[in-house]
């Protein structure tokens, strides 16, 4: 079979299981070779190559390793996306003129957090319930 985005992956793991010798070719190695570009005659093409031997196999690692580094790639995308949401929240904390970034390390701290808290929960407050709330 021809890889070709993601399509590729759902076919390779209903095959892997109960065919010995699945090859997946990448595309460019075969389209190198001369020949008519549709499906139908694409999947003969291809069929008739792979019998010939001239289909070299891309390299597919061991599903342990697919699902690890499907893992690892996810856990990479949700701490870029949390790194993002606390850069927008700093923003918007910024424009709402509450510059804690300039008086903690961390603004997500329990002293900080308890701060905005205090801010966001009453319509007026004064430094006491603030500073209550700075944890030494």
């Amino acid at each position: 079979m021809e890889s070709t985005g993601k399509y590729y992956i759902p076919v390779y793991n209903a095959l892997e299981g109960h065919i010995s010798n699945v090859v997946v070719a990448n595309p460019k190695w075969v389209r190198c070779i001369k020949g008519e570009k549709d499906d139908n005659k694409d999947a003969k093409w291809i069929a008739d190559l792979f019998k010939l031997g001239i289909v070299r196999s891309s390299f597919i690692p061991t599903k342990d390793i697919r699902v690890l580094r499907e893992l690892t790639r996810y856990l990479y995308k949700l701490t870029n996306m949390r790194t993002s949401e606390k850069n927008r929240f700093t923003n918007s904390l910024t424009v709402g003129n509450c510059k804690l970034d300039m008086v903690f390390s961390d603004i997500f701290g329990k002293s900080s957090s308890a701060i905005i808290n205090t801010i966001l929960s009453k319509n007026e407050f004064n430094s006491e319930d603030i500073l209550k709330n700075v944890h030494r």
